[in-house]
């Protein structure tokens, strides 16, 4: 119960201060969840097993509740949505696959094994639960001591209202965790299948205990011509199938020729808005003026706030102009084309102040007002008499500690009202002092002291209405008919290039577009162009005319090629593997002529430029500064080399090198097997990795999330 009550006590300190720092969240619906879907129809499946829509619904409702709780919001951008979506669906597939694999083999995670993990409190998803102590850490006795309260009272219909958001917060964090834990097992398991021995850990040893200085001549790929090098089509042929298993397409996907056009405000539409904020300009001047009101009513992009900033958290149209206007007057309306943007604004004043303080407070409520004057006295009485500050804050539950308060919490923000209050409040303090604040309509009262000022700085309170230029209807009216009139001329895709410049756009390319896909040409609210690409189009269609974007992007589509789930056809690698055969034939060429030279002969060869390289180590790649590339395989050879020795001529990435071992410089230490053995598990980690991979690749997975979300 103590947890509670400290969540219950910390409720008016929230609203005082604590707030302050989350005046930018905005409460508002970003986007329209579908309703529960009816019937059987499946967002997709795992290895033949479906996931039905209403249970991916239910999934993903309790995954963005479980972000919009943690980060104190009500509503999440679109792309926070689809990011939500996809981490569902991801973590869907793994824990399936995983838990199918596990159960093969009886492994499991138990309850005592859950316990174990919350009592260490290590897992980085217990830090990000509230139940934390004073230090920010987990503390597993406040998770408990919750979890037996809520047992107690689940039958209480106003706790659980209260409190039910952060019960299903902890169940879902405890699924999240014996998931986690299961699949960290099976990795750990087939991790462990990779065996270092002795050998290979004396052989890491001497690799890595020493590094290596030598003379290095190169000769770049790029003194050749390519049109020096013949290539056959038998030879692109050849070397597609014997590398074709890297151009596998797991999933089937699109290839898109598209019309994208944003609508934007006309230049009437802009001498509309400068005349509003004229006379929004003529309101600040009044003496009286009511500034919150008449931000509000202008849809300023700018908060009010009745706390001065720096110059810096202002816009630059503003910002440039502070110091040479005088208080209290009002700047006309000022254009900035990089944002479209009219700003106007008013100097109220300027000081200089301190930039952060530190401050310590304690607040408390008596049952009556009276009582609560009464307390108030009191307590200031004994801490001006020297009591301890902590001491007295603990006897209202609350530690006391000083606090820091920076710019960085408060401005570009909204601060009037409490808030603003307590702010002008803290900043006007003197250091040392303590001061009794009143909040109006609060039966909270707060003593605190201000301890520490630093950074003093000049500090401006301005009144700034800003607007972006906004398209009128009949703008986007004269838009759409256009566009539109434009989409009902386009019957191919050879119709859309072609009348696509008559009407002033431009058509562009999108690739390997996947069921997965969220957006077309960047553009927000384009699900129901991508379900046309992969349920009602074929090569050459186009799409219906599309409304996306922030309600200002006006698409069309047409569909250019279907990518079978398979290999990819030769002729979209061809111009990569030809280039990686003329690569070969180079370094085949340049191998040959420098083969048998000695170290001098090859580096007067033309085309070859020489250099020291010094501290090349086994265990990272050898940059070359020769050819600007970086080369893995020159750091394998010089570890086998001897002082002198010259190596055979060396295929790299950008050119072909000849070495000479000039020194090896020992690095020192003592050789332990252990140690060794232990560094060598990263190979087992790697199989790990590819042994998941091959579990992802062989399964049948089919994502159709874009049929219904």
């Amino acid at each position: 119960m103590a947890t509670l009550q400290k969540l219950r006590n910390m409720g008016p300190m929230l609203i005082i201060f604590v707030g302050v720092a989350l005046f930018a969240f905005i409460a508002g619906d970003a986007w329209k969840i579908l309703q529960p879907h009816q019937g059987s129809q499946t967002v997709g499946s795992v290895n033949g097993e479906e996931l039905l829509a209403t249970d991916y619904q239910k999934m993903y409702e309790e995954y963005s509740n479980v972000v919009k709780f943690l980060r104190q919001t009500n509503s999440l951008s679109e792309d926070e949505l689809n990011q939500v979506k996809d981490e569902v669906w991801q973590n869907y597939v793994r824990n399936y696959i995983i838990k199918t694999e596990a159960e093969k083999i009886g492994l499991t995670v138990s309850a005592a094994e859950l316990q174990d993990i919350v009592n260490a409190g290590q897992d980085p998803i217990l830090q990000q639960t509230p139940f934390k102590n004073e230090q920010g850490q987990f503390d597993k006795n406040r998770l408990n001591n919750f979890l037996v309260e809520y047992d107690q009272k689940k039958d209480d219909a106003n706790f659980v209202q209260q409190y039910g958001d952060l019960y299903e917060l902890w169940k879902f964090v405890e699924k999240t965790i014996t998931d986690n834990a299961l699949a960290y097992k099976y990795q750990t398991l087939i991790q462990n299948t990779y065996l270092s021995n002795p050998v290979a850990a004396q052989n890491n040893f001497e690799a890595n205990n020493a590094s290596y200085d030598v003379e290095i001549a190169a000769y770049p790929y790029t003194a050749l011509k390519d049109t020096e090098i013949t290539v056959s089509d038998d030879e692109v042929k050849a070397l597609y199938n014997k590398n074709k298993e890297q151009y596998k397409q797991y999933s089937e996907s699109r290839d898109i020729n598209y019309v994208s056009y944003r609508v934007t405000p006309s230049d009437a539409d802009r001498a509309e808005l400068n005349k509003e904020m004229n006379e929004y300009a003529e309101m600040l001047k009044a003496d009286d003026a009511d500034y919150a009101t008449i931000l509000r009513q202008a849809s300023s992009m700018i908060p009010y706030s009745a706390v001065a900033w720096k110059k810096e958290s202002y816009p630059e149209e503003v910002a440039v102009r502070l110091d040479e206007t005088a208080i209290n007057t009002v700047v006309a309306p000022i254009y900035n084309q990089a944002d479209d943007s009219y700003t106007t604004f008013k100097l109220l004043g300027k000081a200089a102040v301190a930039d952060s303080i530190k401050y310590r407070q304690v607040a408390f409520a008596a049952a009556t007002p009276e009582a609560t004057a009464t307390l108030a006295d009191s307590i200031m009485g004994v801490l001006k008499a020297g009591s301890d500050f902590a001491e007295i804050a603990k006897k209202y539950e609350q530690d006391g500690n000083e606090i820091w308060l920076t710019s960085a919490q408060y401005e570009g923000m909204m601060v009037d009202g409490m808030n603003a209050t307590f702010l002008t409040k803290i900043i006007d303090a003197k250091k040392g002092e303590y001061t009794l604040l009143e909040m109006e309509g609060s039966p909270v009262k707060i003593i605190f002291q201000v301890t520490e000022k630093k950074n003093e700085v000049e500090k401006y309170q301005a009144v700034v209405i800003k607007r972006e230029a906004e398209f009128s209807s009949e703008t986007y009216n004269a838009a759409y008919n256009k566009f539109s009139e434009f989409v009902t001329k386009c019957k191919t895709t050879d119709d859309l290039v072609n009348n696509a410049e008559e009407y002033g756009y431009r058509v562009l390319t999108q690739n390997n577009i996947h069921t997965s896909t969220h957006k077309i040409a960047g553009q927000n609210g384009t699900r129901e162009a991508i379900k046309w690409i992969f349920t009602a189009a074929q090569p050459g269609n186009v799409s219906p005319l599309y409304e996306c974007g922030e309600n200002d992007n006006l698409l069309v589509v047409s569909l250019a090629n279907i990518r079978e789930k398979g290999y990819m056809p030769m002729d979209e690698t061809s111009e990569f593997l030809r280039n990686q055969i003329i690569v070969d034939k180079k370094a085949e060429k340049i191998m040959s002529e420098l083969a048998g030279k000695k170290f001098e002969a090859v580096a007067s060869t033309a085309n070859v430029k020489c250099d020291t390289v010094k501290h090349i180590t086994f265990s990272a790649p050898a940059y070359i500064s020769l050819t600007a590339a970086s080369e893995p395989v020159i750091s394998a050879v010089v570890t086998g080399m001897e002082n002198g020795a010259v190596s055979a001529p060396i295929k790299g990435n950008a050119g072909v090198y000849v070495v000479r071992l000039i020194a090896k410089n020992a690095k020192g230490g003592e050789y332990n097997a252990k140690k060794e053995q232990d560094a060598l598990k990263i190979f087992g980690q790697r199989g790990a990795s590819r042994f998941m991979n091959d579990l992802y690749e062989k399964a049948e997975i089919e994502d159709n999330r874009y049929i219904y979300f």
